[in-house]
């Protein structure tokens, strides 16, 4: 257990989990948008399909009129109001397929946006990881120079103090006149 302690950081581990977590949360928000915009674009390639079945239709049947018409002149006030009502229809239709045209023009470009805007936050997201990582490393190692500086300061403010105490006790048999004591004292005053 001792080198569980000294070699694991728990902070640093609830870190990394927790950006892991965070990464795993990014992807499965983005992959939910992602499959929710496919459905939405599969959804408007179906619609635009039955418009164009529909405009098909609408054509051929305007054509069958025309030539019913054609061959009776007694259907010529017939053939007119039905050619405006299929002409409208027409038209309502087409405005209908520009209008699903420019919604998917609109979903692509937003689909490509999204992807690319996806691709910038993963790039700056994976720089600040690098980052994160390296002022990390810094950090741990000047903390580890901080407290071998630290020791050393105290050792050498302890050897400091010692070397005072000796020399004013050096001076106070010095000034006592006790040479003989003051050579015996003289190698414990040095640091």
């Amino acid at each position: 257990m001792g080198f569980m302690e000294k070699n694991v950081n728990i902070f640093l581990l609830v870190i990394v989990l927790l950006v892991a977590g965070a990464l795993a949360g990014s992807s499965v928000y983005y992959q939910k948008n992602f499959d929710r915009i496919t459905d939405q674009y599969d959804d408007t390639a179906s619609n635009l399909s039955q418009c164009n079945a529909d405009l098909e239709s609408f054509r051929f049947n305007l054509n069958k009129t025309m030539r019913s018409l054609n061959t009776t002149t007694q259907d010529i006030r017939r053939y007119d109001e039905l050619y405006s009502t299929k002409a409208e229809e027409l038209k309502t239709t087409q405005e209908d397929l520009e209008e699903t045209e420019t919604t998917l023009q609109k979903t692509k470009l937003s689909l490509q946006e999204e992807s690319a805007l996806k691709n910038k936050y993963k790039n700056e997201y994976e720089d600040q990881l690098e980052i994160s990582r390296d002022l990390e490393e810094q950090n741990a190692i000047l903390s580890s120079q901080k407290a071998q500086l630290e020791a050393s300061v105290i050792s050498y403010r302890n050897r400091i103090e010692a070397s005072e105490i000796c020399i004013d006790e050096f001076l106070d048999d010095y000034d006592a006149g006790l040479t003989s004591a003051m050579k015996a004292d003289l190698p414990d005053c040095k640091p």
